[in-house]
């Protein structure tokens, strides 16, 4: 639930920024748009209009062009013509860029075209006034009569009785068209038109003499003067004609270029009009720009405050909401640090105060074992034993789960043969089994020439535990481990099923099964027993070894449970390590004195009993006062204390040996405390080492070797010659090696007894079986399965545990007799063969 709030805060987080910064980002971008698009409007507008401008100086081109060619009227210098040439190309040019810059707009290159062709209709009209003018200059009708004069008057002068009249007569044709080619104009040429064919309308003068000879004399002086006076009259009346109809044409030029150049103005105009009202509308466009600019910005404040506000409300109602959560996780918190503590200290509690009175009932009931006990006694020593172990099952078990949740567990990776591992677990599930009568096998197939690296320890438990709840939960039936070993190039995969016939799992509780404290149905708890953590345990187990655990199960019908585990491959098996071995006590430990400080009674009496065993040389007390006084009185080599003793406990005892006896024994701690961080505390206080209740002998004997610095002697089984090796036995002395000590001598006597005692009871089996006394012979089976069970011949003993049964099962269930002798006589063939084997063992020996 936290967790989901947590994630629903978070998404609201940044669902949030997110938001701010989109609503940031469109702000900035709209902003800076809007900003560049005014901006430029404004630059335009900022900007003196080159269009309007240039207008203005074409208007001023036009003016000073019409001044030069009037100038070039009256003075006929051609400066004034070249000058009016080059701001006509002047005008054209800008005329042309006017036109270029208003591309788009057609109304204003219409009117551009008009004004360019207005220019060259108005060159044309002031290139004819310019020739008109020549030929007005050219007409000189007085200047011609005054000539005529004067060749008049010599004639006046000659003798002759005769006169000679000559008279030259000025004639004007008027409207002569002339076909002229536009180029060969003057301004034509300047101006660089095409050749273009035109008519012109031009005045001929027409000159022509007429020579009279008058035969009479008459007087020569009143014709001259008569001829004289006709002549300028003539000339006088001709010229005045003549100026008066260039006159005419002049003024009509000067109208037409009038009217040309207002036209052009006009339309120069009407292009500033077009223009301003351009600029208009860029101003109008530009104020409608900022006001949108504005308008948008406004907007996206707006929305952005208004996101900004939800987020901070938003914001402050999660963050109420977090704080509120806080304050319930820190009381949550310390409640469950609280409850962790009360946890641990029930753990703690529970550890030491049934630890330790564990030790003393497994440590009694295997040295129980070790004597000679009647088949009743035997029996009740057996239910102790697995009543105690089911205790320390369960008890580690929690211990387990603790600490993985604590993530204190450590995986220790060591060397093993998985074949002899999955034996092992057999072997050792093997008498649950045959006490419910379900039929138990095992499989191996794979490499079994090398070893394998993992954690077994662990592993047997994972097996131990899948077997034992597949054992418990089958009535009828049978349960199979089979396990196989796949090996390849890269990778090596133990895989290993636990396959059973039992009660079986429904679909809908398959989930839970691995869940802690869960079985799958009710009444198991109440029927079966048991915690539930068993398959919690051995999952995580898997897991932290690297694999995984599964299941596969149908109600009524069974389970199947499957562990699939990767494995590092080791070195081949050395012949060595296939011998067995046991630990052997030395002589070097023998001489060593060694103290005892513990105050639980039936945990100093087990050790007591060890210690005899061992022929070690002990010295015990109930306190560490007492250690005290025992070290002022003698010296010792290592000394073994309880935790928790009354008057001074054992770490008060290391810090006193440490600091005022100045003492560097070793000091091992010999206690039911599992919690690491008081194990790694004692250490801190001085403590070499610690040992933890329940503990085996050949744990006790390993740590003691170890901190006395000495070798942990193996006896391989059979010493003197190592004949062990070399057979392949039907039993497995390990038991007898363990009791025993590694005496061989000791061996062999109750090798001896073994036989003696064994042929002795089949003859009572068969005694029992002739007399059809069934409760007899279920009586003999029974107290032959303890020193069967102890030599480890399994084969037998499964031949003893039906036998056995005959004492409890009802008439209808009995074996027939038959079935009887079959069994006894399968018993004796593989008796004789054990005796066989040892009958050869001692020979050797």
């Amino acid at each position: 639930m936290v967790k989901n709030k947590d994630q629903h805060i978070r998404v609201k987080v940044i669902a949030g920024y997110l938001v701010l910064l989109i609503t940031i980002v469109s702000a900035g971008f709209i902003g800076h748009s809007s900003y560049k698009r005014l901006m430029n409007s404004v630059s335009q507008l900022s900007k003196p209009d080159a269009e309007i401008s240039r207008m203005n100086h074409l208007l001023t081109d036009l003016s000073e062009a019409e001044n030069h060619i009037r100038v070039y009227s009256l003075t006929k210098k051609e400066q004034y013509l070249n000058l009016f040439v080059k701001k006509v190309k002047s005008i054209k040019y800008d005329l042309d860029s006017l036109r270029s810059s208003n591309i788009k707009n057609a109304h204003s290159i219409q009117m551009i075209d008009s004004m360019i062709f207005l220019i060259d209709v108005r060159s044309k009209k002031l290139d004819a006034f310019a020739r008109i003018k020549k030929v007005k200059e050219s007409i000189n009708y007085t200047e011609q009569a005054l000539q005529e004069l004067s060749d008049a008057s010599k004639y006046s002068r000659t003798e002759f009785e005769s006169s000679i009249t000559k008279r030259t007569i000025v004639d004007t044709i008027k409207k002569i068209k002339k076909k002229i080619e536009e180029p060969k104009s003057f301004l034509g040429i300047k101006f660089g038109k095409k050749k273009e064919s035109k008519y012109e309308v031009v005045d001929r003068v027409i000159e022509r003499q007429e020579v009279g000879i008058d035969s009479s004399f008459i007087q020569k002086q009143d014709s001259l003067f008569n001829s004289f006076k006709e002549e300028l009259e003539l000339s006088r009346r001709k010229e005045q004609e003549a100026r008066e109809r260039l006159m005419h044409e002049e003024l009509k030029l000067v109208d037409e270029n009038s009217i040309i150049l207002q036209k052009i103005k006009k339309l120069l105009t009407e292009l500033e009009q077009q223009q301003i009202r351009d600029i208009t509308q860029k101003v109008t466009r530009t104020e409608q720009i900022a006001k949108d600019s504005i308008i948008l910005i406004t907007i996206v404040i707006i929305v952005g405050f208004i996101f900004g506000v939800l987020f901070i409300l938003f914001t402050l109602l999660d963050l109420s909401k977090s704080d509120y959560l806080k304050k319930q996780l820190i009381l949550a918190k310390g409640k469950a640090e609280k409850l962790a503590k009360v946890k641990e200290e029930f753990l703690a509690s529970m550890s030491h105060e049934i630890r330790t009175p564990l030790n003393a009932l497994i440590g009694f009931s295997r040295q129980l074992e070790k004597t000679e006990m009647n088949t009743e006694q035997t029996k009740y020593v057996e239910v102790i034993g697995n009543s105690s172990n089911h205790l320390l099952g369960l008890v580690n078990d929690i211990l387990d789960l603790a600490k993985i949740e604590a993530g204190k567990l450590v995986i220790e990776k060591q060397s093993f043969e998985p074949k002899k591992l999955i034996q092992e677990v057999y072997s050792l599930l093997s008498v649950s089994a045959n006490k419910k009568n379900v039929k138990f096998s095992w499989t191996y197939e794979g490499e079994d020439q090398y070893l394998f690296e993992s954690d077994p320890f662990r592993l047997k438990q994972i097996l131990l535990n899948l077997g034992s709840n597949a054992i418990k939960f089958t009535e009828v039936g049978a349960v199979s481990i089979k396990a196989v070993m796949e090996t390849d190039a890269d990778k090596n995969t133990f895989k290993v099923s636990l396959i059973d016939t039992g009660i079986g799992i429904s679909s809908d509780k398959l989930e839970h099964v691995f869940e802690d404290f869960s079985q799958a149905e009710s009444f198991s708890a109440r029927k079966y027993g048991g915690t539930g953590l068993g398959l919690s345990i051995s999952r995580r187990l898997a897991r932290m070894l690297g694999g995984d655990l599964s299941v596969s199960s149908e109600l009524g019908k069974g389970s199947e449970f499957r562990l699939d585990l990767p494995i590092t491959k080791g070195e081949v098996i050395s012949e060595e390590s296939l011998v067995k071995h046991i630990h052997k006590v030395s002589d070097e430990l023998k001489q060593k004195r060694i103290l005892v400080a513990e105050d639980d009674e039936y945990s100093s009496l087990l050790m007591q009993t060890i210690f005899k065993g061992w022929n070690l040389n002990a010295s015990f007390v109930n306190n560490g006062l007492k250690a005290l006084e025992c070290m002022q009185n003698k010296k010792f080599d290592i000394l073994l204390t309880d935790i928790h003793m009354p008057e001074m406990g054992g770490v008060d005892l290391c810090k006193h040996i440490r600091t005022k006896l100045k003492s560097e024994m070793p000091i091992i701690a010999l206690t039911a405390n599992v919690r690491q961080v008081d194990l790694d505390k004692y250490i801190k206080e001085g403590m070499s080492a610690y040992l933890l209740k329940p503990f085996e002998e050949d744990a006790l004997l390993e740590i003691l070797c170890e901190q006395l610095s000495l070798e942990v002697e193996m006896c391989p089984l059979g010493e003197v010659k190592s004949i062990y090796e070399t057979y392949h036995l039907l039993f497995d002395l390990s038991e007898v090696k363990k009791f025993s000590g590694g005496d061989n001598a000791l061996v062999n006597q109750i090798l001896t007894s073994f036989m003696r005692i064994a042929k002795e009871s089949i003859q009572l089996l068969k005694d029992a079986s002739d007399d059809k006394n069934y409760k007899q012979l279920g009586e003999v089976a029974h107290r032959m399965l303890s020193s069967y069970r102890q030599l480890k011949i399994e084969s037998a003993s499964e031949i003893l545990l039906e036998l056995e049964k005959m004492i409890h099962q009802k008439s209808d269930k009995l074996l027939s007799l038959e079935e009887v002798n079959q069994s006894i006589n399968k018993l004796e063939e593989l008796s004789n063969q054990v005796f066989e084997q040892i009958d050869d063992l001692q020979k050797n020996a």
